[in-house]
């Protein structure tokens, strides 16, 4: 008794299983997007206008800090100010995006502006000051608002600290 193999047959299968497999998506293996100095800004709620305040967005490392500042500030209720902590990234680019009553004032950030950021920010025609708040803690102001919205100016001298022009970063993207 002699067995006859058909290895043509099976060779002809495989590659048609193949075939069959290499069109299909497999659900769950797309990697995750990955979040770039590219990605357009994040769509914030804007606060309504009659409670707006003074709107910062960014870390919730700093938390703590601006709490602490916006309950010794005494600016009223039209200047009550208001951490939207969504994140450095996603705040710098939310910062980043326009001047205006429709755009953040400040930033609170757990590290230096990256190059990248700071591109798109000039790009925009934003003008930015750095306040340090210790190691890795950075709240950013962008100076047309430091006259334009009602109390930014009287909170940002409220922290007793000197801010410095931000210049163009060399490291980071």
């Amino acid at each position: 008794m002699t067995r006859s193999f058909a290895p043509a047959g099976n060779l002809v299968l495989a590659l048609a299983a193949a075939a069959l497999l290499a069109g299909c998506q497999m659900p769950g293996f797309t990697p995750p997007p990955t979040q770039t100095a590219a990605l357009p800004p994040p769509a914030l709620p804007k606060p309504p206008p009659e409670t707006r305040g003074i709107w910062i967005v960014g870390s919730s490392a700093l938390r703590g800090s601006i709490e602490q500042a916006a309950a010794k500030f005494d600016g009223g209720p039209d200047s009550k100010p208001h951490l939207d902590a969504r994140g450095t990234a996603a705040g710098f680019r939310a910062f980043c995006a326009g001047v205006g009553l429709d755009h953040p004032d400040m930033v609170a950030s757990d590290r230096p502006i990256a190059a990248a950021e700071y591109q798109r920010c000039r790009s925009g025609g934003i003008a930015l000051t750095e306040y340090g708040f210790g190691p890795k803690r950075f709240v950013y102001v962008k100076d047309s608002h430091m006259m334009a919205v009602p109390g930014v100016s009287e909170f940002v001298d409220s922290w007793g600290r000197r801010g410095k022009p931000v210049s163009a970063p060399t490291a980071g993207s």
